[in-house]
This record gives C-alpha cells, sequence and structure tokens, in this order.
C-alpha cells in the first residue's frame, strides 16, 4: 500500500482488548514509544527511532513505597502510580519486579532514567510506571499493543522515506526477544489495512518474527544494549539469535567486567563503555581490555553522535558519555570508567589510547 494512502495520525481502531488494557493502565496508543528526545534526533537523516520507557531496576518497588522519601522527586514515592497498582490487584507483583536483572549497583545508581528530562518530573517517572505495570499485567496484551505502535510508528517513516528503528530497551533490560504474542489473520489485515505495514500472524509469535516481512527489506531495524550474559536464553547471542542487532554495555564495577567484555567482544558484539568524558573532549582512539593474560584492542566509535547502533560495525567499543543521573551515589560510581590512561577493574585492566 502506497505510503501516500496512509493516514498515519487519523485515529486508531485498535482492537477492543488492546485499547482496554491500555486504558486501564492511563495510557493510549500514543503513549506506548517515545518518538523525540535529543538522542534520537541526532539520527533523524538516518532513520525514523523510537524508545521504549520503562522503569528501571527497582524502582517501581521505590516509587510505590510511601516509606521512600527520595531528595530527587522522580526518584520517589508516586502516590498515583501507588494507587494505580493497588487498584489493579498487583502492588505484590510490582514491589517483587526487577526490571534490569543484570544491573550492577552503581549501573542503577546511574541510570540515564534519571538523566535529562526523567530526572526533572514526577510525571516522566510515572509514565514509565503506568507502562511498566501494564506490561506486567498482561505481557500478550501489551505486547499486542507494542505491535500497533511499531507499525504507528512505521508508516510515519515510510511518510518520510526512511526506515524505522526500534528500541524497546531503553531505561530498562526486559527479555522482549522470548515474549510470545498471538495475532489473529484479521489483526494482521487490520493493521495492513491501517498503516500499510505487512506483518506476519499465527500463535506464540515473537514481536521480530511477525515483523520479519519489514525487518527482512530493511524498513524496520530492531536494535538494544543490554547487561545480559553472552550465553543462555535471555543471552546477547539468544537475542541476536532471535532477530534483534545487540549492543553489549560493559559494567565497570561488576566483578567479572573484564571477562564479560571480552566474551561479549569475542562473540562479536559491540561494547558500549561509558567514560566520564567532558562534553567536547575527544574519544580514545582505542579501547585494550586485559583479562587472564589476554588483551583485546577495540576501535572506538562516538556513540553520542547517534544511537543507530546497527549501523556501526560488530565488535567495536562505543564511547558513550556520562550523563549526570540525578541522585546517583558518588560512592557507587564504578560502572562508569574514569576518563584515565590505565583503569584496573576487579578482574583486570582497560587502557584507553589516545592513537
Amino acid at each position: 500500500m502506497p505510503a501516500a494512502l496512509i493516514r498515519s495520525n487519523a485515529r486508531v481502531a485498535l482492537p477492543a482488548d488492546v485499547a482496554a488494557h491500555l486504558s486501564r493502565f492511563g495510557l493510549s496508543l500514543a503513549d506506548v514509544l517515545t518518538d523525540s528526545n535529543p538522542k534520537l534526533g541526532k539520527g533523524a537523516a538516518i532513520a525514523r527511532a523510537v524508545i521504549h520507557h520503562g522503569l528501571p531496576g527497582r524502582a517501581l518497588a521505590a516509587a510505590i513505597d510511601p516509606a521512600n522519601r527520595s531528595t530527587v522527586a522522580p526518584r520517589g514515592h508516586l502516590a498515583a502510580l501507588a494507587a494505580l497498582a493497588d487498584r489493579e490487584g498487583m502492588t505484590a507483583a510490582a514491589s517483587a519486579f526487577n526490571g534490569c536483572p543484570w544491573a550492577t549497583e552503581g549501573c542503577a545508581s546511574a541510570c540515564l532514567a534519571w538523566a535529562g528530562h526523567g530526572g526533572l518530573s514526577p510525571a516522566v517517572a510515572a509514565a514509565r510506571g503506568r507502562r511498566t505495570l501494564a506490561m506486567i499485567a498482561d505481557p500478550s496484551l501489551y505486547g499486542r499493543a507494542m505491535l500497533w505502535a511499531i507499525a504507528r510508528q512505521w508508516a510515519k517513516a515510510q511518510a518520510d522515506g526512511l526506515p524505522l528503528a526500534v528500541r524497546l530497551r531503553g531505561t530498562d533490560d526486559q527479555p522482549w526477544h522470548v515474549r510470545r504474542l498471538t495475532v489473529s489473520l484479521p489483526e494482521a489485515i487490520a493493521i495492513r489495512r491501517r498503516f500499510g505495514l505487512l506483518i506476519a500472524n499465527g500463535e506464540g509469535k515473537t514481536l521480530a518474527e511477525l515483523l520479519q516481512p519489514a525487518t527482512a527489506d530493511g524498513s524496520i531495524r530492531l536494535y538494544e544494549y543490554s547487561k545480559a550474559p553472552t550465553g543462555g536464553p535471555l543471552g546477547l547471542i539468544a537475542q541476536r539469535a532471535a532477530g534483534w542487532d545487540i549492543t553489549a554495555s560493559l559494567a565497570g564495577d561488576r566483578p567479572t567486567a573484564a571477562a564479560d567484555a571480552t566474551a561479549a567482544a569475542l562473540a562479536g558484539f559491540r561494547l558500549a563503555v561509558p567514560i566520564d568524558l567532558p562534553k567536547g573532549a575527544p574519544i580514545p582512539a582505542r579501547v585494550l581490555i586485559s583479562h587472564g593474560g589476554q588483551t583485546l584492542a577495540l576501535q572506538t566509535v562516538d556513540g553520542d553522535a547517534t544511537d543507530h547502533r546497527w549501523q556501526d560495525p560488530a565488535a567495536v567499543a562505543v564511547i558513550l558519555r556520562a550523563k549526570r543521573s540525578r541522585g546517583a551515589d558518588p560512592e557507587l560510581a564504578g560502572f562508569i570508567l574514569p576518563n584515565a590512561p590505565l583503569i584496573r577493574l576487579a578482574d583486570g585492566i582497560v587502557q584507553l589510547m589516545p592513537e
């Protein structure tokens, strides 16, 4: 269906069960994915980019805890979110939920969820909390809402003559690659008629399988950053095999930081490396990681120039300048590497080489 015939801003008639599920949590289809922030805007000429923001780590539990008296309001108690969890009978599930199962203490403290507007506005945190509650309450229904939200954004990208870049682990590290949905043929036809996007249909399919026609022709790019281990059903290799472009994330304060980084790079993954670099300072030309008598040398790319990691070569170091996370504990700063020639990790060494 020609993009010119798709009215991307017209009303969307969602399936009744999907619409009702979003409504329960104070959400609309337009609320599911974020399509504008400074980082996404930097690659606007390359692709239309969208990102899903949930609450990270144990932040949902903290948000519904009336004893939480954080001095940073978005990290504190959010009474309306707590009331919503209680109304839906989800207080226990929300209190037990961990959005980032592989995060270290430093990662949780310095999380980018609390940088920029996210660190200033409790309303932003509450919206992320509503998405997280909706996802926990019924992953399949929320997954179908995600499919419709992606289709809506794909139509907008097509109108601009661009591919759509989709990142679902924007502020958490949830295993979207293993979540399975059932999409009927009538629903697939409805998406095709409304947005022009051809999708697969059937029972027990992942988002990547449903979106395979568009990922095959390059009009949709699925990509993520993840701190998951390299192996296992939730690991980096499994995520890649399921259809996502994956960049591994270095956690400098993890006891196995060097070993994990080396394993990821040797398996062909890019490695995101957060460094306390001043704005405008040049990035290192190479990153050397030494572990167990082995030294691995990685060329670098500037991860702040664009978020479109799927354009980068494999097995490079993606240098990310540290952003201010409001409420971060300076005692847990080991997650972010200092801007120093040689950095000692618990199980190895990182060297930042200017040339």
